[in-house]
């Protein structure tokens, strides 16, 4: 018994030992491994990999941004950077009775091109049609920096104007596709000051470059930045799969009938409207025939949309929507005001002040910096209150404004009081930039995000085509009209081929009466665009808010009969924005 009692004994202090050595040995290893350094992540590991592939997709998106600032920078610079140096070229080509062809040439095709390429991205992918918008326009403005003739000079303009249409239309719809509605307004805001900024830097570059270089590298000089903004769409891009479909399938959803009618009437009505006053008497065939033509081809084109298109270039249903319609009027007074104060801001400088090219660019300045600061701004505001009609209908009242006390300047003004009277217009251009683009793409279903784009750089666009062509018939009729009243008449017609000729080749005792006349043609001009202006605030009154935060149908009655034909069981009820109650709100 006691032999028993020994050997349990024994084995209970030998199963003891044992724990015992265990413990230890667990000890000692859990202190090693506290003692050792982490070891590097494993690739393998799930969240290490998801880490990894984020911080990639930032860089990809942060390059990608660059790339769409760099590509809409030269189509922007390109609308303006000839204002400076066309006088030039006129000389070099000694055709300076068709020269203003190179700027209306890049207008014309950059104009019209541009819901076609709206709907090019729709049906070939975002990204291939900006990489072949930049590749035109690369081919186009190489080919200009070549030319050697006049005719093959404005031929290649057009082609460049083609290219830029594609990357205006790609790059903005890029952007709604890669940030959500409710934050797109920062990023939008720095685009738009990217256009602002290049296109008032225009006609100091243009300058810089023809007084200290040679004009053609106003267009070789988009060779290079153009390259580099190729190269980082193609690496880093990328954009969300569409559905595939077959390249054939792609080409008969194009609306060949309407997009053909879209160019021959924008391309009618533009030439009409730089023929007439210029080239032209308003009431001859040559103006007269082209304007008829564009109104009949716009009722046919209606016609073709609403009735015979599959696929139409411009929905018909977005011309129902009367925030969609009121914010493209809207920005086709905007793009009127715009573009006369760039283009003709630079007459008043190099005529009446004695400026040089360059020295005209950098008055403007303080505007440019203003454009970029709000437009910026505005988009920031947008994203943090999501309400953006209170900016555009700021920014339409201070443009207005801004067009009156412009018509202010005289012989004698004051570049203190210059500068302060312009920024003022900057401010307000700045606030309609980035407002404008997002009011459209709020006000439309996710669908229609790229051709009402389109459309809202269409409308800018034409309104610049029509402000110019506007001013340029205002400043010309009332200098043919006034200048034989203050001058000789063997002075007159060198005046209206070069007003530079005023402070070069013009007797001193005229200089006075000559430069009265050119202020009085600059008001006139500015009290015809200040309630052109005030057209496009009345039409902003009429946009409707829509919610920044819910995407997808934005009409209250066709959400409303959508949801009536869901079945309960499809998920939770989705939140209609009412927009009666926005505004209260």
């Amino acid at each position: 018994m006691s032999e028993k009692v020994a050997q349990e004994s024994e084995k209970i202090t030998e199963t003891s030992q044992e724990e015992t050595v265990l413990n230890d040995k667990s000890s000692a290893s859990t202190t090693t491994e506290q003692a050792m350094p982490p070891s590097k992540a494993d690739p393998s590991d799930p969240a290490t990999a998801s880490h990894e592939r984020t911080r990639k997709e930032k860089i990809g998106r942060i390059m990608t941004f660059f790339a769409l600032q760099l590509s809409l920078f030269l189509g922007a610079l390109d609308g303006t950077i000839v204002s400076t140096c066309m006088p030039v070229i006129g000389s070099d080509f000694q055709q300076m009775s068709i020269v203003a062809w190179v700027a209306t040439a890049y207008i014309l095709t950059f104009d019209a091109f541009q819901p076609l390429f709206s709907k090019f991205s729709d049906i070939f992918g975002r990204k291939y049609t900006l990489l072949v918008g930049v590749f035109i326009f690369l081919f186009g403005s190489l080919m200009c920096g070549v030319a050697k003739t006049m005719i093959w000079l404005i031929i290649c303009r057009a082609i460049a104007g083609i290219g830029a249409a594609g990357i205006f239309s790609g790059v903005f719809v890029v952007i709604s596709e890669m940030v959500p509605l409710e934050k797109r307004g920062s990023y939008q805001g720095l685009i738009n000051a990217v256009f602002a900024l290049s296109s008032v830097l225009g006609p100091l570059i243009g300058g810089s470059l023809t007084e200290y270089v040679t004009w053609r590298w106003v267009f070789f000089i988009n060779l290079p930045t153009g390259g580099v903004a190729m190269v980082l769409l193609v690496l880093f891009m990328d954009l969300p799969k569409k559905q595939q479909t077959s390249f054939v399938d792609k080409l008969k959803s194009i609306d060949y009938l309407g997009t053909c009618m879209v160019l021959a009437a924008a391309l009618l009505f533009l030439l009409a409207l730089n023929f007439g006053g210029q080239l032209y008497p308003w009431r001859s065939a040559a103006v007269i025939t082209p304007l008829v033509l564009a109104f009949v081809i716009v009722f046919a084109f209606a016609y073709v949309e609403v009735n015979i298109a599959k696929d139409p270039i411009m929905p018909p249903h977005l011309f129902r929507n009367r925030s969609v319609l009121a914010i493209l009027i809207t920005n086709f007074w905007f793009g009127v005001s715009f573009f006369a104060v760039v283009y003709y801001l630079p007459v008043y400088f190099q005529v009446v002040r004695n400026d040089s090219a360059m020295w005209s660019g950098i008055r403007l300045i303080p505007m440019q910096m203003l454009i970029c600061v709000f437009s910026s701004g505005a988009g920031f505001t947008i994203s943090k209150t999501q309400k953006y009609r209170p900016m555009i209908w700021v920014g339409m009242a201070v443009l207005t404004l801004h067009s009156g006390l412009i018509s202010l300047f005289d012989i004698n003004t004051s570049f203190s009081e210059i500068y302060g009277l312009t920024v003022i217009g900057g401010c307000g251009m700045g606030l309609i930039f980035s407002s404008t683009i997002i009011g459209l793409q709020a006000s439309v279903s996710p669908k229609d995000i790229s051709v009402v784009t389109g459309l809202g750089n269409f409308s800018r666009l034409l309104g610049g085509a029509v402000g110019v062509a506007i001013a340029s018939n205002v400043y010309n009729s009332q200098l043919t009209k006034n200048l034989p009243n203050a001058v000789p008449l063997e002075f007159v017609e060198p005046i209206l081929m070069s007003n530079l000729f005023v402070h070069n080749g013009l007797p001193p005792q005229y200089l006075e009466s000559v430069l009265n006349v050119i202020v009085g043609a600059l008001r006139l001009l500015w009290y015809i665009m200040t309630p052109l202006t005030f057209l496009g605030l009345v039409s902003s009154t009429f946009v409707r808010p829509y919610s920044l935060r819910q995407p997808g149908q934005r009409d209250k009655k066709k959400a409303a009969a959508d949801e009536e034909q869901k079945p309960s069981s499809d998920g939770p009820e989705e939140v209609v924005v009412d927009a009666t109650e926005l505004a209260k709100a």
